[in-house]
């Protein structure tokens, strides 16, 4: 079991898991999100498709193996942090005065005319060292807590991940279409095929759509209105402005167009018209005619049909362009339909929302805060110790410097030379 603990909290676990997360987020960010399954078949071809939905990699962030890494990492920061306690707080008890004087590192000396007491009483009020057990040695600590200001990095890590894993474990992503003019409140998750309910509806107002000159979108907006029991707020949604609410981030991904269909149905009764879209069927006594596709090719509108017998469950179906002949469908000896594409009578708009929920997210930045204060700690409190060592030799004092610092050794060089020049200059 010790073996096994020193191993997870090696530097090989550390680099290993660390630049696994960067892959794993590098992928998350060029692979594209929460897709059907066909969609990276088609764009990535079968074989590689299919490696990719099995790895997870259409959802990375949500995936068994990402959050392994994740645990790989934390404990990894645990023990290791727990392992290096015992050498900091060993540097952090270290007395200054164990030191041998006559040993001091960064040493400098020279030779004083004054009076041994001056020196000593000067040393201690103004410059404010501390004597030692030994006589005429002086020393000063510089921010000796900042020896453990390597715990506050250790520990923004171990937010930043633990926030990652609330995340992946609580949170989840996914997406909401809404018909323009309706209002929804189910949200159908990445790779998870029950839907989640909200206790709140979004509606949506207006779909606005912009293009330029050349006909390529430019920017799509959606005009909301949220629905929460008896209290109602309006909100834009547009590319890369979300939507926040409730802990939860509604993003503008996509959008799609819902045309309705003026056809002319013609039997041996008369002719009929009648509004065909994918939500609103027709129904001609036992006889149901459905909106099964629709697109345009080549300049023509077209709608592909289905028409079901509800008794026998017989199913016909053809495709409609609008400016070709009328199809005919034979029913039976004595019904036939004729049935062509007259217009379009309306284009609905439907915005494609995806939605985001992630509970760690707060911990995460506060994780990111802690650790850019303990760079700033490391860097700017770096622990410092500096001797003076007064050794009376005839009728001179030889004053004897040292200092040290674990970094910044041209700066504690700097601040070492001063002191010799406040000493030097004493009057």
């Amino acid at each position: 079991m010790e073996k096994f603990l020193k191993f997870l909290g090696s530097v090989k676990v550390a680099l290993f898991s660390f630049l696994t997360l960067i892959v794993l987020s590098i992928l998350g960010t060029f692979i594209a999100q929460g897709q059907p399954e066909e969609f990276y078949f088609l764009k990535y071809g079968k074989n590689l498709g299919k490696i990719l939905v099995f790895l997870n990699l259409d959802d990375v962030y949500h995936s068994w193996w990402y959050t392994f890494i994740l645990f790989l990492f934390f404990f990894n920061l645990l023990i290791c942090s727990v392992n290096r306690f015992k050498i900091i707080l060993k540097f952090y008890r270290k007395s200054p005065s164990e030191v041998n004087p006559e040993n001091l590192p960064l040493k400098k000396s020279f030779f004083s005319s004054k009076d041994y007491f001056f020196l000593a009483k000067y040393i201690q009020e103004s410059l404010k060292f501390s004597s030692t057990s030994q006589e005429g040695f002086f020393y000063k600590d510089k921010n000796r807590w900042a020896f453990f200001s390597f715990y506050l990095i250790h520990f923004s890590w171990g937010i930043i991940v633990l926030g990652a894993l609330i995340g992946a474990t609580f949170g989840y992503r996914g997406n909401m279409s809404i018909l323009e003019g309706e209002s929804s409140n189910q949200i159908i998750p990445f790779r998870k095929k029950e839907p989640i309910f909200l206790d709140f509806s979004i509606k949506l107002n207006q779909f606005i759509l912009e293009f330029y000159p050349n006909g390529m979108p430019k920017e799509y907006i959606s005009n909301v209105t949220i629905i929460d029991g008896n209290q109602t707020m309006n909100a834009l949604i547009k590319v890369n402005e979300p939507l926040k609410y409730k802990n939860l981030t509604f993003y503008q991904s996509s959008y799609n167009v819902v045309p309705e269909f003026k056809i002319k149905v013609k039997t041996q009764k008369g002719i009929h018209y009648y509004t065909l879209s994918l939500f609103t069927p027709i129904a001609l006594n036992r006889y149901i005619i459905t909106l099964d596709d629709y697109g345009e090719a080549h300049g023509f509108i077209f709608a592909k049909i289905s028409i079901l017998n509800e008794y026998t469950g017989a199913q016909s179906q053809g495709i409609l362009i609008r400016g070709f002949s009328p199809l005919r469908f034979f029913l039976n000896k004595e019904e036939n339909l004729t049935i062509s594409l007259e217009d379009i009578e309306k284009i609905w708009y439907v915005t494609g929302l995806q939605v985001k929920k992630d509970p760690g997210k707060p911990l995460v930045y506060l994780g990111f805060i802690l650790m850019i204060l303990g760079v700033l700690v490391i860097y700017f409190f770096e622990p410092k110790t500096f001797w003076i060592y007064l050794r009376p030799e005839k009728e001179k004092i030889q004053v004897i410097l040292g200092a040290y610092s674990k970094r910044e050794r041209g700066f504690i060089k700097l601040e070492l030379e001063n002191l010799e020049k406040k000493l030097k200059n004493l009057k």
